[in-house]
């Protein structure tokens, strides 16, 4: 079956009263251990198994996987009033407060519109520049200090450290790399946690001092005081220059002074501010680190693509660094990091609940249901997708996208609450990819098997090891 052709399913069957189909479990708990022991496979077999809308039971609650497109948007856009963030958010609220990811209603909407003139084209060239300085500045320390020519390194935490430092200085206007190693592991504690959390039944309150909690409390005192530093030292700049900067940081804190309408109500605390600094650290730093962590792993398997992107870069770039310009040249490139996208989805799940009675695919659903929206399972569905299990880039072609459905490809989620920095993260994917890959070959380490970890995000588990060669070296 070719990509943009569907079979009519069974999620688009007429309303009726029979309850989707779904596997039955064990009393009380249903299916909740399969889930916990292998997320992604039991989300997977039960599409293939029960069809695109099927109903598990997760302890006391009802939860409805939903693959097809249509019902899909119909979550996500056209009936988007009837569903909130998911009882599940509730860990990953602990960790992030009430930014852009887990807010809702007014406050969403408000801080959505503060935070989007910060994305826009005008401020993509001066990123581009940062962005590219960044990662000549990891390269060479690579040279220096020999990194992956006589042991491996992990490249997972060398995309984490670039593109945490990549957020400070576009963002906040700040050289984070010191802090990079401290708050990566932080943020691994802390989603960890949330992860954690999100799957208890019964969550043990994050007050009562167990051992994963003290663990935790400590890596929020860690996060925090990181980010509060951020805040304190820009206002302290401002105080001397009478101007908070252009930045992301800097509107949001102008809008703490101009209050909006003139109601103080409206004003962002400090407590806010942090809020959406984290959330922008977690979404602009962790989810990027992934997916080109995700990139070499494919491309160290396929080294003929890695070789069409390293002609592309050359050609494109000869020797200097890239600018705006040129990352709509990198056509390649980005289809590339598309298809790791769509194999490897950072957002790899994400959930809403009902707050009132709904239909899906013809399927009654309760008020208090969950529904988990699941891109990594949607992106493998062989309805839409050739060949899912393989990585193929030249899927993104215009020619073989034209008719998919767009809700079968969600990489940055859907509707209104479509992730705010999508084009920042391509631009920066591509940027970092091409200046990597034009330069250096990369190989996973003799013996090691990268392996997928879903908790908050898809990571890679205990990362991706890689040696390294220049790109002109022989192979042999």
């Amino acid at each position: 079956m070719n990509e943009t052709s569907h079979a009519s399913a069974p999620s688009r069957a007429a309303a009726s009263s029979i309850a989707a189909p779904g596997p039955r479990g064990i009393p009380f708990f249903g299916s909740a251990f399969p889930a916990w022991r292998d997320p992604l496979g039991f989300m997977t077999r039960s599409r293939e198994q029960y069809g695109d809308v099927v109903r598990c039971r997760f302890g006391p609650f009802d939860y409805y996987l939903v693959t097809d497109p249509d019902v899909v948007r119909h979550v996500l856009l056209d009936n988007a009033k009837a569903y909130t963030k998911s009882r599940n958010y509730v860990g990953l609220k602990a960790v992030l407060g009430e930014g852009l990811l887990t807010s809702e209603g007014d406050q969403w909407r408000r801080q959505r519109k503060l935070a989007q003139p910060a994305f826009h084209r005008a401020h993509l060239a001066g990123f581009a520049a940062q962005m590219a300085g960044a990662t000549r500045a990891m390269l060479e320390r690579w040279r220096d200090d020999d990194l992956g020519a006589a042991r491996a390194f992990c490249v997972h935490e060398e995309m984490m450290r670039l593109t945490f430092r990549i957020v400070g200085m576009t963002l906040f206007s700040a050289d984070v790399d010191g802090d990079a190693r401290e708050v990566g592991r932080a943020l691994d504690t802390a989603l960890r946690w949330a992860n954690d959390f999100a799957e208890s039944i019964v969550p043990i309150p994050p007050y009562v001092p167990t051992p994963a909690n003290l663990r935790f409390k400590k890596a929020m005192k860690t996060l925090d005081g990181i980010v509060y530093r951020l805040i304190a030292d820009r206002r302290a700049q401002a105080a001397a220059s009478k101007g908070y900067g252009d930045d992301l940081l800097g509107m949001l804190m102008a809008a703490v002074d101009d209050g909006g309408d003139g109601d103080a109500g409206d004003r962002m605390t400090d407590r806010q501010l942090r809020d959406e600094i984290i959330t922008m650290v977690l979404a602009g730093h962790e989810t990027t680190a992934n997916l080109l962590s995700w990139t070499f792993h494919l491309l160290a398997e396929h080294p003929e693509i890695e070789a069409r992107v390293r002609e592309e870069a050359t050609r494109v770039l000869g020797d200097r660094d890239p600018v705006l310009e040129d990352v709509r040249a990198l056509e390649y490139t980005k289809r590339v990091l598309e298809e790791a996208l769509r194999l490897y989805p950072p957002a790899w799940i994400f959930e809403r609940q009902s707050v009132e009675p709904d239909t899906l695919g013809g399927f009654p659903v309760k008020a208090g249901s969950i529904v988990g929206v699941c891109p990594y399972v949607i992106h493998r569905h062989p309805a839409y997708w050739d060949r899912p299990e393989v990585f193929d880039p030249e899927r993104f072609r215009a020619d073989r996208a034209e008719g998919r459905p767009r809700y079968t490809y969600l990489p940055f989620g859907g509707g209104a609450r479509t992730c705010i920095g999508n084009h920042f993260a391509m631009m920066e994917a591509q940027i970092i990819l091409a200046m990597i890959v034009r330069q250096e070959r990369l190989s996973l380490a003799s013996g090691f098997r990268v392996e997928l970890d879903p908790l908050i995000t898809l990571r890679p588990k205990r990362g991706v090891h890689v040696t390294r060669r220049p790109a002109g070296a022989s192979a042999a």
